[in-house]
């Protein structure tokens, strides 16, 4: 009985060992864990439940400057560009980054990333495995990211983006309206403004006003 305890011991250590020197950096949060990133010195690895690692090699002079994943996408921000991660196709697509594009901040959703630069904004949807970048003006700035279904809000319109369809909707501001609340679920956004309420829905290609 003594050996038997003693061995099962063993067992357990040896496979809590191995466990913790195969966990990658980054663990998946939330949607069912579907993918892990790993950033190295000279690539990034995205694990996923479907099969081994997918590669992605850094460029000459690249640095990771942040990662992470959720259920079935993954996220990195390098000196460069954004890669996004599709569990789905298993593959990493980019979107390169202007010299002077500075990366504020991003939100990672199982199946959607939405981020911004002083100069764009940028969404990525797991299920086609494509980046889509929209512009900013002169003098707009992001003062919000919300999701499930994503929206950025600016100073001066609301972008709403979907995994279901392609692209961003927006809905300006007046100048006399101030955005009051931003509330959602995995079906749709919708946001109180002073004299309004707007909504995006998870499948629709536009934002529905009440008043």
């Amino acid at each position: 009985m003594r050996r038997s305890h003693s061995h099962s011991w063993i067992l357990v250590t040896a496979m809590i060992a191995v466990q913790f020197l195969l966990t990658p950096l980054s663990q998946s949060q939330g949607g069912g864990g579907q993918v892990t990133v790993t950033p190295t010195a000279d690539k990034v690895i995205a694990w996923s439940a479907a099969g081994g690692g997918i590669e992605e090699s850094l460029q000459p002079g690249e640095s990771v400057i942040t990662s992470g994943a959720r259920g079935h996408t993954g996220f990195v921000q390098t000196s460069n560009r954004l890669l996004g991660f599709s569990s789905g196709l298993r593959q990493w697509r980019e979107m390169s980054l202007g010299v002077e594009a500075r990366i504020g901040r991003h939100q990672l959703l199982p199946f959607l990333i939405l981020a911004h630069s002083n100069q764009q904004v940028y969404g990525f949807q797991e299920t086609r495995g494509h980046w889509t970048a929209l512009s900013l003006g002169p003098n707009e700035k992001v003062v919000q990211l919300r999701g499930h279904v994503a929206v950025a809000i600016t100073n001066e319109r609301a972008l709403g983006f979907s995994t279901y369809t392609g692209g961003f909707f927006n809905i300006a501001w007046t100048p006399e309206e101030r955005v009051l609340s931003v509330d959602g679920s995995q079906n749709g956004m919708v946001v109180r403004t002073s004299s309004r309420t707007v909504i995006f829905k998870s499948q629709s290609t536009g934002w529905t006003e009440v008043r």
